[in-house]
């Protein structure tokens, strides 16, 4: 009985790390190609607050961006090494609504599981993580946690 207990004890402790494993590796440098009439992208939400999921400063300036700005990351590819840092995207929503906002950081998809990025799974290639302020001026729930976008640049 007491052997059952300890396996089940080790097996209840390394499950979770086997289970995240695949989560943990890295989606790829390379996004889709970006469209200039609008490129095909899933919102996410993302505190950049001090304190928040974002994990550090950005990457951009090392500041944190705290609502209500309007402030977003982009998948590795499309940040592209910092040269999208400052400049402003617009992100349209299918229910038609759009909102501007600024690039301030990288939701990188080569790297993650760490404490640099809060412990979180690397990005998908196709995502824009905006602030809850661009969420709610595109009319959208950010519980719904994933949303088809198009974004250009603004």
């Amino acid at each position: 009985m007491t052997m059952t207990l300890v396996f089940t004890c080790f097996f209840a402790t390394l499950l979770p790390h086997l289970t995240n494993a695949a989560s943990c590796q890295s989606n790829g440098a390379h996004s889709p190609a970006i469209n200039p009439t609008g490129t095909p992208a899933i919102l996410t939400v993302n505190d950049f607050g001090p304190g928040g999921d974002g994990g550090g400063p950005s990457e951009c300036d090392g500041n944190y961006h705290p609502l209500p700005q309007r402030v977003v990351a982009l998948s590795t590819g499309w940040y592209n090494g910092g040269s999208r840092c400052g400049k402003t995207i617009r992100i349209t929503a299918k229910n038609g609504r759009s909102a501007v906002a600024k690039v301030v950081d990288e939701c990188d998809s080569t790297q993650g599981c760490d404490e640099e990025h809060a412990n979180q799974s690397p990005c998908k290639t196709n995502i824009v993580d905006a602030s809850e302020t661009v969420w709610n001026d595109l009319r959208l729930n950010t519980d719904d946690g994933e949303v088809a976008i198009t974004w250009t640049m603004a």
